[in-house]
């Protein structure tokens, strides 16, 4: 009886966007979007990792968390470089910041840019043209990204958001980043590719 109880609530918790989600929890993550962010599948947009949560937010606003493959030499500077890198060719795309900075008290990667886009996520663009999917405008959209390495991988959280929506956003983002708890590693992964 407890036991589903339990259930009942942790699924209450999810639905409404409040409280820890278990992949969250277990990548030693506690994320607390503002109010307005709704808990949505971790699958709901497209991740380079595995996706451990999701929320859509105002004005079609997106945040993605997602884990990659662990790697044993990652730094907060090597993650923004190599964010950076992965934007560089986009069409449309212009970066607008490309740093690290300590965020809960753990070094971490931020990089921002601009392209084409749906305002929940950037545009295919496989052609060598950012391509609107079925039903959608492209526009100008702004994605954040803050990395941090940890031992079973780096951590992402991506948010996406119109570009006109942008001042907004970045409110979202320090207040969710101001409340975001990060347990320490208790053990480094000596395994290596």
């Amino acid at each position: 009886m407890l036991r589903s109880i339990g259930a009942a609530c942790a699924t209450a918790m999810w639905l409404s966007g409040c409280g820890e989600v278990e992949p969250l929890r277990a990548a030693g993550f506690a994320i607390r979007p503002p109010e307005a962010w709704k808990a949505e599948e971790p699958t709901r947009w497209l991740a380079p990792g595995t996706a451990l949560a999701a929320w859509s937010g105002p004005d079609g606003s997106s945040l993605v968390v997602y884990r990659t493959l662990p790697d044993p030499t990652a730094s907060a500077g090597t993650i923004a470089e190599a964010l950076a890198n992965r934007l560089a060719n986009l069409p449309g795309l212009t970066m607008a910041a490309n740093r690290t900075e300590t965020i809960a008290g753990q070094p971490a990667a931020r990089v921002e840019a601009v392209a084409p886009g749906s305002g929940a996520s950037f545009a295919p663009s496989g052609i060598g043209r950012p391509t609107a999917r079925e039903g959608e405008t492209l526009i100008p959209t702004r994605r954040v990204v803050v990395g941090f390495p940890r031992s079973d991988g780096p951590v992402f959280l991506a948010w996406h958001a119109p570009e006109g929506a942008s001042p907004r956003l970045m409110a979202e983002i320090d207040a969710t980043l101001k409340g975001l708890v990060i347990a320490p590693e208790s053990r480094r992964s000596s395994q290596g590719y």
